[in-house]
């Protein structure tokens, strides 16, 4: 791409270039913060980097991963400014429903499990298999079934495949 225009209004392109590229190298490195579980320098380089570009949705989204691990109900504003950048965020929805189904608000859970699977189906194996769980917690059998089967078919190799098995069975 070639780009005329004044050096000033060029340079100012470069810059918030910069900016983008930047926030975005922070979210890897609160990543890499997170795996060692050092929670606060993840937080501090997720904050920085939506200092940066504040429509970061991947920074928002890890940045509610972390409250929702903390179990802060922070968490829900940051994946729902994150689902407002991108609402095709299938994992956003999963983190909201695992703080619903945690705080045993099943029928938003069940809303946002819901809409994760519309989304990606194919990569939702771990979801289908929460949803079970809250559907038969409110007495959904047929449907939690439907769910435990959809967890095998997507993950075949599940290491609780039999146990999985033995609830579709009783269900």
């Amino acid at each position: 791409m070639i780009i005329l225009a004044p050096e000033d209004i060029v340079s100012s392109i470069k810059l918030e270039n910069d900016s983008f590229n930047k926030s975005n190298r922070l979210c890897f490195e609160s990543e890499r913060q997170s795996i060692l579980k050092n929670h606060s320098e993840a937080i501090t380089s997720l904050k920085q980097a939506l200092e940066l570009n504040q429509n970061n949705s991947t920074a928002l989204h890890l940045l509610g991963t972390i409250m929702n691990e903390q179990k802060s109900s922070e968490c829900i504003n940051f994946y729902e400014k994150c689902l407002e950048l991108n609402d095709r965020s299938y994992l956003t929805y999963n983190g909201l429903g695992n703080f619903y189904l945690k705080t045993n608000d099943f029928k938003k859970a069940e809303d946002c499990y819901t809409k994760a699977i519309e989304i990606n189906p194919k990569r939702s194996a771990k979801i289908y298999k929460n949803r079970a769980y809250l559907r038969e917690q409110q007495n959904k059998n047929s449907d939690a079934k439907d769910d435990l089967k959809n967890y095998l078919k997507y993950f075949p190799k599940a290491p609780d495949r039999g146990v999985i098995e033995q609830t579709i069975h009783e269900l």
